[in-house]
């Protein structure tokens, strides 16, 4: 089951006004993730700002790069990024992805552990216990 989309953008503000006065979504948080968390997960090296917005079950992360230089090269990026995947036990899970010689990128972030794996094609799909 999908629970979020993650959305890199040069224009979080738009994004936001459209999925909230547009689509009901609700601003849920706001905050910045530092370069090596964003190295992690999308393989660049700059800040995001990174909006949370909910609606029932749903969830859209937007990640705007806070470097103009990196803001000027987004096309090659922007769009939709990731995906969330829910499992009864995460930890469960990612142990039988291991053994099926799953590449698992693991990121530690405010006292956990997020964990997201990539298809043949290129695209991220994130772990979460839902």
């Amino acid at each position: 089951m999908c629970d979020h989309i993650g959305i890199f953008t040069n224009n979080s503000k738009r994004l936001i006004n459209f999925y909230t006065k547009k689509l009901g979504f609700k601003k849920d948080k706001v905050r910045i993730l530092p370069k090596p968390i964003i190295k992690s997960i999308f393989g660049i090296s700059y800040e995001c700002e990174f909006t949370k917005l909910v609606s029932g079950h749903m969830m859209i992360e937007i990640f705007k790069p806070i470097s103009t230089h990196i803001r000027r090269r987004i096309n090659n990026i922007a769009g939709i990024n990731h995906w969330g995947h829910c499992v009864k036990d995460k930890k469960e899970f990612v142990k039988e992805l291991r053994q099926k010689k799953i590449n698992i990128i693991e990121v530690k972030s405010n006292n956990h552990v997020v964990y997201f794996i990539t298809d043949p094609d290129g695209n991220r799909i994130e772990i979460r216990e839902c």
